[in-house]
């Protein structure tokens, strides 16, 4: 492809060059292209004279096929120079020439890489100058690229050529000012190009790129992009530091002096940055001229504003790296002869700090101490709140000249020195200088921290090593650590590795020690930089601690401050450490102008302060005024007193964080830290700031004062007082790793500042509690102490005295929690235990004190003792015992006090918390070391027992009978809730350890627990610890002496137990403390409160039931009269009273009767198999009867469901016994027959179906226990009471019986077959309440009973119980088969006659075909030829047959809905059923007149005759009463000419029609078949008369319009009929019907139709227009 564009690009040219260029026409041109170009390298003259001719046609037709030659690398690299020098030519011409030679240096870059050198290297760079001077943009900065990519491509050369082996080839020497140095080519270049880059830059003439320009800012570009990329190849060559000396640093050093414009000083200030970092040790001379010259710039009256910028950022970046500014300072700072470059630098940052105060906002503010509310600082608090937002402010507002550092309006999006690209310097706001100032001191102490720190860390935390067993040999800093701590740890006796080992080594390392480290120099160095630098560090930070600062600077200046302060303790530079720690106290704590700051700083460190520090402190203390007490109130509103701000807690926060970074080394100086602390939870109370649970709550009045301008917003103080108590948290921790005498040392400056407040020397002069030593005046000597009882010289009111307090105690509490370890080891008289716990306890009971202090001081003893607890891990028992024993004296002497008396209510409210916290405490001791109790278990119980107001036992009635425990309400509910946790405590693991005579104590006092009304989820639990100890008592002892107590003298009868128990000192059988639970839950079952009666129950019960299988008759029989019976009596008797008195509580005591009812049910089921064989089972379930049919008495539905239900229940397992105990059934049978739920008067919305089912399941479970089954009396009385189950149930709710029965009706009818049949009237009786079963549905909806009940599903499923039953019994002789039949075709008549007429029907099959299919089941031909024993029974049955035979052919049509009913469909089952029923009594419905009569047989004819009738005959032409059957047929009356409708159920008509027919009709000619036709006959005859005369009174109205067709139809068929029946002879009356008509059989079969005679001829005379019915009608 590139064959044949080169081929087209060459056939141009030459077409172009025969007319224009006769040059290029003389160049001898070869068309075929051999396949290696490269080979050829004079193949390109033609496009290199093309382009020399500079032509725009044929240089770009030249250009275009050098360039691809170049990209496919088709030049041979003899034509390289040929083909450059074409790009050359070419770099004048138009832009898209230009932009294909640009296009092919990178490709030549990539392809020909390693041939550019020396001057084809040259020629490249000129050609890219060449370019880059184009004023095209596009092309000049394509071209730039171009020179940068050569740039970087030549030194990679470089960089490939030093890292490639030494070789022979070309090499170059190179003169410098003081010699020469050999260099290979790549170096060569490299050195060539860079030095005439600079001269360039400097705007001199170039040595090798010649005709090359270009500005001084693109030179400086190029070289910061060399020495950025390749700074260390730059440095690893002499002759490239000898041009950075001599070239690169004068020119930097002359544009930074000149005025020079802003883009070529950033960029110079950007070359220097680098070779700041880089080669510093290089250009030693040179850059200590550069910085001084940046120092000198500082100056506001040498620069302007943007360089001092520039400068300052360059500053910022040096203190941002600790590497280079420890490099410069040993380089320089640490050299005599040369200049201090950083602490130089410093000067100039303090200087620069204080020239302009009013502009950074310092002294604005009351003693710089205040922050300053600017938008800035509102809206960082309030996003650090949680909430966004602007407060305050407005973008649109110009902020270049407002006082203070803020980054709104002091600082820039991007800084100076990274706008290379900018020609004019941006706007640059007044106070940015300062805060690029404030940046150069945090981060000169960060990078300080940042590598001294790592140093610090004790070697046990800092190494990895020792993890790994194999690692013999510790790590140099490991070894150091140990060198200069040397071998003065000690093991304590106790332990092989001792708390105080362990500290010892957490403590922090100096650095300074680690002589034999490697960076011993560095950390050397940064000490020296600390002890010298300091001073100047201080002033400048002090200077914007009081300036107007925003959050984020006074973070970074506070995070800095604090980093310098703990790098200089652990360097153990105690000079500026204390007085780093004295400027953070001086501006945490707020003071007024006219307060002092009475901060003690030790002596050791006064003289190393600043003499402006001690200047001001001197001021401060000699102005301070004396102290007043009067006119608090006054005092503190007084505008003097300065408001806790963010800045103050900033402060704090620091100094919090520097006591924990230097606990073990600070010594005295921790009262700098609390006693600034102190000053701030003052100012706090006097801005009305309260502390709840150790966090501080806003005034509700602050947000007023906000506005006004008075105080800082809630949010910032909110946000900085949370982060503060975070800190606080993080310090008390630290206490934990101080030796025992640095946590001495705390501890004494705490308990002289509580003691100075509250005037009590707790824990200073007194022994501590338990202990006769001394406190802590064998550690620390105790110095004067003084009242620090005010704040800033003004008095302290006794609230905030109170609020002092509190705060103080709670950090005693803190660190004393963060110090078990030690105070449970360790000596009280070392450990500070002595100290703590007499502090105290002194406060808590002195009776002067606050009550606020007391609860607050109670609180911390008491966690103190838990935490205590909890904690301790002792090696022993008897270590453990005595730590308890020790917390448990601390707690008795704390608890004694309260027992006083109080007269006033909160004191007594105060006793009452601190009584809480007693019992919470116990409960502690209980749960660490219940266990290993020994003895004392009386007293716990009193503890608990206190709570009561009244502690008397049980108490005794008359007679010495038992009534129960007296009722006894708590003293508060707070006390229940706590004491009960311990008794619970003791109830679940502690019952092994109790004395035997301390369980009647631990049973009443649950049962207190159990009946107190103050806590209602205590009453419940306490049953459950019944539970507990039933449980033990089961298996501590063996089964047969638990549940064999007869033996036990005087315990049968409740008092005598309760006396025996009391009696007894020593060891009590367990089975006598078992009787005395379940006596004592069965009281409290008969509890007022519902929830309480039925855990007692749940709780009694559950405890039988786990002893129902365990031998034990007399157990049982004591159990069952002395707790069960009882209950049951005492339930019924409570039940009865609030029935009769209509408490609202009645329904839920029936609850508790339904329960017990059901528990004791389960209780004796469960014990049956005990009783097996004893003879007290009868006396036991008579007695239980009884007591239900006391329940029953009541009349009330769930009870009485839960009696019958439970006697079901209780049948079934007497029926699984072996044998029964007598007159076991007969009470049964009694207390069933007695209690008929259907007696009940039912509520208004009230459901029996629940109590019918129990009542119904129960009479079946006793039918199945009788082997007889019911007897006659039984029997009647169970089919009656069956029956009133289902007529008296209440309407089901949210369902229905029309699809399903109910179950009370599914069991009613069930149990039905539990009747025994074998007696007559009881069958009989059985099949007439099931027939009307089967009737009710049609009975509720002509009676209109409540809705509801419908009976469907009941009526369908008596059916087949009906026919089951007849079908079973039928066989049986006639009178009982002839009644059965009776009885039951009566009842299923009943729905077949309603057919349509019925609306309510279920899903599946209609009751009416329900009943038919049913009542054709029944019948049976030889069944119904037996039926003839009664004439009087036998017409009653043929009269229910006949009606049924007209209830399945009639049908209401107009009374059924269309849509949901198919009456095509019926009228087929209608059909079917009625043929099959005629088979059935066709022809014994013709038997003798003697059982059939005449007037059965007629209905049964007419009815054939009603409903064969397919359309509605004329009135006239049917008989009336009084007339015989065919007499209308003569009557005489005017035709219908309207089309009549025929029936809609046609088929049955027709089918009607031919039983008539088929009855006339000749059969076998016995007497049946005669009767029958005779019957038949006359309505025949009217039948076929009716339609012959309507079609002689109506045909000839019609004229020529033809006769409908239903009714043609109709006469053809009858017609046809007519001529085919052969009639039975003896069916009409008269012999000589047929004489003169020829006679015999013919005649004599035809006899109908002579009574027809008359009407076919008057017919045929109607007919005359009617060929087809006159041709039927002459065939008739």
């Amino acid at each position: 492809m590139t064959a044949q564009i080169l081929n087209s690009e060459l056939s141009t040219i030459i077409q172009d060059s025969k007319r224009k260029n006769p040059d290029l026409r003389n160049v001898p041109i070869c068309i075929s292209f051999p396949p290696d170009l490269r080979r050829r390298p004079y193949f390109i003259k033609p496009f290199v004279v093309a382009c020399s001719t500079r032509n725009a046609r044929l240089a770009a037709s030249g250009i275009n096929s050098l360039l691809r030659l170049v990209i496919s690398g088709g030049l041979s690299p003899e034509s390289l120079r040929d083909a450059l020098q074409a790009f050359g030519d070419c770099a004048s011409l138009a832009l898209d020439v230009q932009l294909k030679v640009l296009q092919a240096i990178p490709s030549l870059l990539q392809n020909y890489g390693n041939n550019l050198n020396g001057k084809l290297l040259v020629s490249t760079f000129q050609v890219c100058f060449l370019l880059h001077s184009s004023r095209t943009a596009v092309v000049s900065h394509t071209a730039a690229a171009s020179i940068q990519q050569l740039l970087s491509s030549t030194f990679d050369k470089v960089t490939a050529e030093d890292e490639s082996p030494p070789s022979s080839g070309h090499a170059t020497t190179v003169a410098l000012k003081d010699g020469s140095v050999t260099v290979h080519s790549a170096a060569a270049d490299a050195y060539y190009l860079m030095n005439d880059i600079c001269i360039l830059t400097e705007g001199g003439e170039p040595k090798v790129l010649h005709g090359a320009s270009l500005t001084s800012y693109f030179g400086l570009e190029l070289l910061e992009i060399i020495l950025s990329s390749h700074i260390d190849t730059v440095v690893g060559h002499k002759e490239q530091v000898y041009l950075l000396r001599t070239r690169t640093m004068p020119l930097i050093i002359m544009i930074l002096s000149d005025k020079t414009s802003f883009n070529l000083t950033v960029r110079a200030v950007r070359v220097l940055r680098i070779l700041l970092r880089k080669c510093l040790s290089a250009m030693l001379d040179e850059i200590q001229m550069a910085m001084s010259l940046i120092n000198h710039l500082l100056d506001p009256n040498t620069s302007a504003l943007w360089k001092r910028a520039l400068c300052l950022e360059l500053l910022r970046e040096i203190f941002d790296d600790p590497t280079l500014v420890r490099s410069i300072y040993a380089l320089y700072d640490e050299q005599k002869g040369r200049k201090s470059l950083i602490v130089d630098h410093l000067a100039s940052l303090v200087r620069l700090a204080g020239e302009k105060p009013v502009l950074i906002g310092l002294g604005q503010q009351p003693s710089g101490v205040e922050a300053y509310q600017d938008p800035s600082a509102d809206q960082i608090a309030v996003e650090l709140a949680g909430f966004s937002g602007p407060v305050g402010t407005s973008s649109s507002e110009t902020n270049l000249n407002k006082p203070g550092i803020n980054v709104q309006w002091s600082t820039l999006r991007a800084p100076c020195i990274d706008q290379s690209d900018k020609s004019e310097p941006p706007s640059i706001p007044a106070t940015y200088p300062y805060s690029l100032v404030l940046a150069c001191i945090n981060g000169f102490s960060e990078g300080l921290a940042r590598f001294l720190l790592p140093f610090t860390v004790p070697p046990k935390v800092k190494s990895k090593r020792e993890r790994d067993p194999a690692a013999s040999n510790q790590s140099q800093l490991d070894r150091a650590v140990a060198h200069a701590r040397g071998s003065s740890e000690h093991t304590d006796k106790a332990q092989p590795s001792t708390q105080s080992s362990q500290r010892a080594k957490n403590s922090p390392v100096n650095p300074l020690e680690l002589v034999d480290h490697e960076m011993y120099g560095q950390i050397r160095t940064s000490a020296s930089i600390v002890e010298h630098c300091w001073p100047a560090l201080l002033a400048t930070s002090s200077t914007f601690l009081g300036a107007t600062l925003d959050l984020e600077h006074f973070h970074a200046l506070i995070r800095s401050f604090q980093k310098f302060t703990q790098i200089a303790g652990l360097l153990d530079l105690t000079a500026p450490r204390d007085a780093f720690l004295t400027t953070l106290s001086k501006h945490a704590a707020p003071f007024a102008r006219s307060g002092s700051l009475k901060t003690t700083v030790p002596t050791t460190s006064r003289h190393h302060e600043t003499d402006e520090d001690v200047e001001r402190d001197d001021s401060d203390r000699d102005s301070s005024p004396a102290p007043d007490t009067s006119g608090d109130r006054q005092q503190r509103s007084s505008p003097s007193l300065a408001s806790v701000t963010p800045r103050n807690l900033l402060c704090l926060r620091a100094l919090l964080n520097l006591g924990i970074a230097l606990g073990p080394l600070l010594g005295k100086s921790w009262t700098i830290i609390f006693e600034t602390l102190h000053r701030v939870d003052g100012a706090l109370i006097r801005s009305e700031w309260r502390s709840v649970k150790g966090h501080w709550q806003a005034p509700q009045g602050l947000t007023d004062r906000v506005h006004e301008g008075k105080a800082p917003t809630v949010d910032e103080l909110g946000v900085e007082l949370s982060a503060v108590e975070a800190v606080m948290g993080r310090l008390y921790e630290s206490t934990s790793e101080l030796s025992d005498e640095a946590f001495s040392q705390i501890l004494y400056c705490l308990v002289s500042l509580i003691s100075g407040i509250s005037g009590l020397q707790g824990g200073l002069e007194n022994g501590p509690v338990g202990d006769a030593t001394g406190a802590l005046t064998s550690v620390v000597p105790a110095p004067r102490h003084q009242r620090l009882g005010s704040v800033s010289g003004l008095s302290m009111s006794e609230t905030e005295a109170t609020t002092d307090l509190i705060l103080l105690f709670d950090r005693v509490g803190q660190m004393a929690q963060h110090n078990l370890a030690r105070l449970s080891t360790t000596q009280p008289s070392k450990s500070g235990w002595s100290v703590i716990t007499r502090l105290l306890v002194d406060h808590l009971s002195a009776p002067s004190a606050n009550t606020e202090v007391r609860l607050s001081v109670a609180r911390k003893l008491n966690e103190l003792i838990g935490h205590l607890i909890n904690t301790t891990s002792p090696v022993s028992v008897q270590q453990q015992d005595n730590v308890m024993r020790r917390c448990i004296d601390v707690l008795s002497t704390a608890v004694s006090p309260l027992r006083r008396s109080l007269s006033t209510t909160s004191a007594l409210n105060c006793s009452l918390d601190i009584h809480v916290m007693e019992l919470e405490t116990l409960l502690l001791i209980l749960e660490q070391g219940g266990e290993t109790l020994q003895s004392g278990w009386d007293a716990v119980f009193s503890v608990i027992f206190s709570i009561f107001k009244n502690t008397e036992g049980p108490a005794i009635g008359d007679g010495k009978k038992f009534v129960g425990l007296q009722a006894s309400s708590p003293r508060s509910p707070k006390l229940v809730r706590s004491s009960f946790a311990s008794l619970q405590l003791i109830c679940s693991d502690f019952l092994s350890t109790l004395p035997d005579h301390c369980f009647a104590m631990l049973l009443n006092t649950l049962y207190y627990f159990c009946s107190q009304d103050q806590d209602f989820n205590i009453s419940l639990t306490s049953m459950t610890l019944f539970r507990s100890v039933s449980d033990y008592l089961q298996h501590a002892e063996d089964e047969t002496k638990l549940f064999w107590n007869e033996e036990v003298e005087g315990c049968s009868t409740e008092s005598g137990l309760y006396m025996f128990l009391t009696s007894q000192n020593g060891s009590i059988p367990k089975s006598i403390i078992w009787d005395y639970l379940l006596l004592l839950l069965r009281y409290l079952a008969t509890d007022s409160r519902l929830e309480v009666r039925h855990s007692a129950l749940h709780t009694l019960f559950g405890i039988l039931d786990a002893c129902a299988n365990r031998p034990g008759v007399v157990l049982w029989r004591k159990c069952f009269r002395l707790i069960l019976f009882e209950l049951l009596s005492a339930v019924s008797t409570t039940f009865a009273e609030h029935t009769h008195s209509n408490d609202a509580d009645e329904s839920r005591w029936d609850e508790t009767c339904i329960l017990a009812v059901q528990r004791v049910s389960n209780t004796f089921a469960r014990s049956l198999k005990v009783f097996s064989g004893d003879e007290s089972l009868p006396t036991i379930w008579n007695q239980l009867l009884a007591r239900y049919g006391q329940f029953l008495e009541v009349q009330d539905l769930g009870l009485t469901r839960a009696v019958f239900g439970s006697l079901t229940e209780l049948l079934v397992e007497l029926h699984a016994m072996p044998s029964l105990p007598s007159n076991t059934l007969e009470s049964a049978w009694a207390i069933w027959r007695d209690h008929s739920p259907m007696d009940y008067e039912i509520p208004e919305k009230a459901d029996n179906h629940n109590t019918l089912i129990a009542y119904l399941r129960y009479i079946r479970q006793f039918h199945d226990m009788q082997e007889e089954g019911f007897n006659a009396d039984q029997s009647v009385t169970v089919l009656r009471k069956l029956t009133l189950c289902i007529t008296k149930a209440t309407p089901v709710v949210y369902g229905s019986d029309t699809d399903d029965m109910t179950q009370v009706q599914r069991l009613a009818l069930e149990n039905t077959s539990l009747i025994s049949t074998s007696s007559p009237e009881i069958l009989l009786k059985l099949v007439q309440e099931l027939g009307r079963l089967v009737t009710s549905p049609f009975q509720i909806e002509a009676d209109h009973v409540q809705k509801g009940k419908t009976f469907i599903a009941l009526s369908k499923a008596a059916m087949d119980v009906l026919v089951d039953l007849v079908k079973q019994h039928s066989r049986k002789p006639n009178l009982l088969a002839t009644q059965l039949l009776t009885l039951s075709l009566s009842s299923l008549n009943v729905p077949i006659q309603l057919k349509y007429n019925w609306k309510t029907e279920g899903k599946g099959i209609p009751t009416w075909k329900k009943a038919t299919l049913a009542s054709l089941s029944v019948l049976d031909t030889d069944l119904l030829r037996k039926c003839t024993d009664s004439s009087q029974n036998t017409q009653n049955l043929w009269t229910e047959i006949v009606t049924l035979s007209d209830a399945i052919a009639a049908a209401d049509t107009d009374a059924c809905d269309p849509l949901k009913t198919d009456i095509v469909a019926d009228q087929t089952f209608d059909v079917e059923s009625f043929l099959n029923l005629r088979s059935i009594i066709i022809p014994l419905l013709g038997h003798n007149s003697t059982d059939i009569p005449d007037p059965i047989r007629r209905k049964y004819m007419h009815s054939l005759f009603t409903h064969s009738l397919i359309h509605e005959p004329h009135p006239d032409d049917l008989p009336r009463p009084d007339q015989d059957l065919l007499d209308g047929l003569k009557s005489k009356h005017i035709g219908r000419v309207q089309d009549l409708p025929p029936k809609r159920r046609t088929r049955m008509s027709y089918v009607l029609l031919d039983q008539l027919f088929d009855l006339v009709a000749v059969h076998d000619g016995s007497l049946e078949r005669v009767r029958l036709a005779q019957a038949a006959a006359p309505y025949l005859i009217l039948r076929v008369g009716l339609v012959l005369k309507a079609y002689i009174c109506d045909h000839p109205l019609r004229g020529l319009m033809p006769q409908p067709l239903s009714q043609k139809r109709e006469m053809q068929y009858v017609l046809r009929k007519l001529v085919e029946l052969e009639s039975e002879p003896r069916a009409f009356p008269g012999g000589a019907v047929g004489a003169g008509m020829g006679g015999g059989k013919e005649v004599e079969g035809k006899k109908h139709l002579f009574l027809l005679f008359g009407l076919v001829m008057k017919a045929m005379a109607a007919a005359k227009r009617d060929e087809e019915m006159a041709g039927r009608l002459r065939r008739v």
